[in-house]
């Protein structure tokens, strides 16, 4: 391998690396930005990490399964209609992310302290544990979100503890 050819494929990598870099800084802005529920443009802040044709999934443990939510509309809509969760902390951690090109895939354990809402003015703690597989594509402003996937592993009362009651729900409380 000649000089000019070592330079491209450190290039390269130096770019990967890079990528990463933008993709976990994207992911830690989105965390924030989720956390951030008492902002009045939450769900617009929400979709602005997301590609024009993004999607929402829930996988797996709460009411939403099967929900594939695509494009802004939509997901405004998603983020609007919510959820009980009045205050979150999302941490994330156990990340991996594949970087090809343009695009790139990523997965992340998360772990969330939150407190969701319940009849009247009350309030309920719960931890919230599931994983983040994702999908990510460069766009002329930088890495968007273009997939979530996100598969509950437990939502429980935190007086409770997942050995007792693996999930409840978060869905929004019916009216009146």
């Amino acid at each position: 391998m000649d000089f000019e050819q070592k330079v491209a494929a450190l290039s390269a990598r130096v770019r990967v690396l890079e990528d990463e870099s933008a993709i976990r800084n994207l992911m830690a802005a989105m965390m924030a930005k989720a956390d951030d529920r008492d902002n009045p443009r939450w769900p617009e802040r929400m979709v602005e990490n997301y590609t024009a044709d993004g999607m929402w999934t829930s996988a797996s443990g709460f009411s939403d399964v099967g929900m594939r939510e695509r494009g802004h509309a939509a997901l405004t809509k998603k983020f609007t209609a919510g959820t009980r969760i009045r205050e979150s902390s999302h941490l994330l951690g156990t990340k991996s992310i594949a970087v090809n090109g343009d695009e790139a895939e990523g997965t992340w354990l998360c772990f969330e302290p939150a407190t969701l809402e319940t009849e009247g003015d009350g309030r309920e703690a719960v931890w919230v544990m599931g994983r983040y597989h994702c999908e990510f594509r460069r766009e002329d402003n930088g890495w968007k979100v273009r997939t979530v996937r996100f598969e509950g592993i437990f939502c429980t009362p935190y007086d409770q503890g997942w050995a007792k009651e693996r999930f409840t729900s978060i869905s929004p409380l019916a009216a009146g």
